[in-house]
């Protein structure tokens, strides 16, 4: 039987004797070949002792009395005979690495209480104590703010610009106290997200956990099915470009800011739609969206803030209409385009008028300036003949002072001679050139007689 075979036992090994009279319990430990000493003691089963490290230990419980220790590294612990591991699987566990970075949550099994552990070092619990979790350091970036939560439903702000309750940018989360997740809208889901992946859809159709809250200016995308009031149905495709402005009103206000945006967004672009044609809306689809988006009031009750609404592409949903609506943007097209055209050959057309306007007074200054430049020359030729006329004048006259006393007489000398140097020159005039000579008889002192009849005179 069991009871009469000798048990060998390692160096870290042992086993639990119990004597079946007295029921007690003791442990033998190795290394020893190990036989009873009577034939009422039962020889248990072959354990392994528990080898601690120095950053290791094990809790260990004493199902006798109750009462629990920890046994730290570096050591090999052989338990008691009543003893039996207070922790789960694994019996020996790690203690935790406190830093900067790494801090311990613990709760008192005496007390009830939570603490939290951040003097730096190894944390070995004491024997009432169980780490509830190692918590790491929270960092917040400038443009970002985390909402803490203690156990009586109060917010903290931790702004990453200093601007919120608590200043700094990283803090560890106090006992009795979690970090809020809240559940936003999203076209992306949340494995995606966690891959930093963007799929840019148009539908919000998932909800994704938000931990932070980004204060930057952020874009989503829309997708929606509009009717205007001639009953033509549209799809219009944008972007909404909003921000988080206030975080605690938002908080208080709703649980999904993005969410609200959107449908709320989706509602004011179907309303301004409807109240319009298609040809209006073809014409003043920007202006439409601006002012669905000028309902300041629902976006600031929740803390956000809406800065634009634009559409960037729309279609029939209808496919007939669709085919109308695109013979309609051609032709709109074509009218621009011959508009364009129009437009550039005006432009042509006018710098070359332009041009030969500026041209032409150029040509008229050049005139100009060649008339008062031969006026001049005239005028100067004009007055050197004059002078050389009245020097030749006064020379004659002078010559003729002896000669001809009388100064009548010289003056009509001095007549005749220049009208013969004026007829000498028309003679050589005539001679030289094609012109015609007509005189009078006047001219010629011609007298012409014909025949004589009774009462009539001589001509």
């Amino acid at each position: 039987p069991e009871a009469l075979q000798k048990r060998p036992l390692s160096e870290l090994e042992y086993t639990v004797v119990t004597d079946t009279l007295s029921g007690s319990k003791r442990v033998v430990q190795g290394p020893a070949l190990y036989a009873p000493a009577s034939p009422h003691e039962l020889i248990g089963d072959t354990s392994h002792a528990f080898e601690l490290k120095q950053h290791q230990y094990v809790k260990l419980l004493d199902s006798a009395t109750g009462r629990v220790r920890v046994m730290r590294g570096e050591a090999v612990i052989f338990p008691a005979a009543h003893e039996v591991p207070a922790e789960g699987n694994p019996a020996v566990r790690n203690a935790v690495n406190v830093d900067d970075e790494t801090a311990v949550l613990v709760l008192s099994l005496q007390t009830g209480q939570q603490r939290l552990v951040t003097d730096q070092g190894l944390f070995f619990p004491q024997p009432l104590e169980e780490i509830v979790e190692v918590r790491k350091l929270v960092r917040v970036e400038p443009h970002e703010v985390a909402i803490v939560r203690d156990n009586k439903g109060a917010f903290t702000f931790h702004a990453g610009n200093g601007t919120g309750d608590e200043s700094g940018a990283a803090f560890h989360i106090p006992p009795f106290s979690e970090l809020v997740t809240m559940m936003w809208s999203s076209g992306t889901s949340k494995e995606d997200v966690k891959a930093n992946v963007v799929r840019n859809a148009k539908q919000v159709a998932y909800k994704v956990p938000v931990q932070k809250i980004d204060l930057r200016p952020q874009y989503a995308f829309f997708e929606y099915k509009v009717r205007t009031s001639d009953n033509v149905e549209l799809i219009l495709e944008g972007t909404i470009f909003w921000a988080v402005k206030d975080v605690p009103r938002m908080i208080e206000r709703t649980g999904d800011p993005k969410g609200d945006v959107w449908y709320h967004a989706r509602s004011a672009l179907i309303q301004a739609v409807s109240k319009v044609d298609l040809l209006e809306f073809m014409a003043s689809f920007n202006t439409i969206a601006r002012a669905a988006a000028a309902d300041e009031a629902f976006y600031e009750e929740r803390g956000v803030k809406l800065y634009s609404l634009e559409v960037t592409r729309y279609e029939c949903a209808d496919g007939k209409t669709a085919s109308v609506l695109q013979e309609i943007i051609q032709e709109t097209t074509n009218r621009i385009n011959r508009m364009q055209k129009q437009r550039s050959d005006n432009e042509v057309e006018h710098e070359e008028l332009t041009a030969k306007i500026e041209r032409e007074k150029q040509r008229s200054a050049l005139i100009e300036a060649q008339a008062a430049n031969e006026k001049l020359q005239k005028s100067v030729e004009g007055e050197s003949e004059g002078t050389r006329l009245a020097q030749n004048t006064l020379a004659f006259l002078r010559q003729l002072n002896v000669s001809v006393p009388d100064a009548q007489e010289r003056l009509s000398l001095l007549r005749f001679f220049s009208e013969q140097a004026t007829l000498t020159k028309q003679t050589e005039h005539l001679s030289t050139g094609t012109a015609s000579l007509f005189l009078t008889p006047q001219d010629v002192n011609l007298k012409i007689q014909g025949a004589h009849r009774a009462g009539a005179a001589y001509v």
